[in-house]
């Protein structure tokens, strides 16, 4: 799916200005788009474009892995990326394939961790009087990121590493 010159910047705008929360949030929501598309390309028998599809899921997921900060919160950072290697696996192995049922299995896990990572965000933006009240959904991170344990790399600021990695 090929983005116009108006989402290109406004997506462009999002990575340059938003929190490391809400860079999470859109990895999530990028990896779910293309995994879309994966399912799009294996029902049309599009090789290419569910390669494609898959190759940027994977990439995400590499992004998501190497940024997590096991030094903050180990055992956190080690289940997350213990996840994502299994769902690397599974997108190999749906590539391979061909399998619709494998994709669909990435897709829920990654719909899972957007829907905690968004409640983390609601339940840290409303402990700061900022939102309405938390869902029910609020992941661990929330706690971590309110007490600076954000099991994530840090954007440009008090680490000084900066940013690495773009939807």
């Amino acid at each position: 799916m090929r983005l116009s010159k108006q989402e290109q910047e406004y997506l462009a705008h999002r990575c340059q200005t938003g929190s490391a929360l809400e860079l999470i949030r859109m990895l999530y929501e990028a990896a779910l788009r293309s995994v879309g598309e994966a399912v799009q390309a294996v029902r049309s028998g599009d090789i290419l474009a569910r390669g494609q599809a898959v190759t940027k899921t994977i990439e995400i997921l590499s992004e998501l892995q190497s940024s997590l900060r096991h030094d903050v919160n180990a055992e956190y950072s080690s289940t997350l990326a213990g996840l994502y290697s299994y769902m690397q696996g599974q997108l190999i192995r749906a590539h391979a394939e061909q399998s619709e049922e494998l994709l669909n299995e990435v897709s829920r896990l990654f719909q899972t961790l957007l829907e905690g990572w968004v409640g983390a965000m609601d339940k840290l933006k409303a402990s700061d009087g900022q939102a309405d009240p938390p869902t029910p959904l609020a992941a661990e991170a929330a706690s971590e990121e309110s007490n600076g344990n954000n099991p994530y790399s840090d954007p440009v600021g008090s680490s000084g590493r900066g940013r690495s990695w773009q939807v």
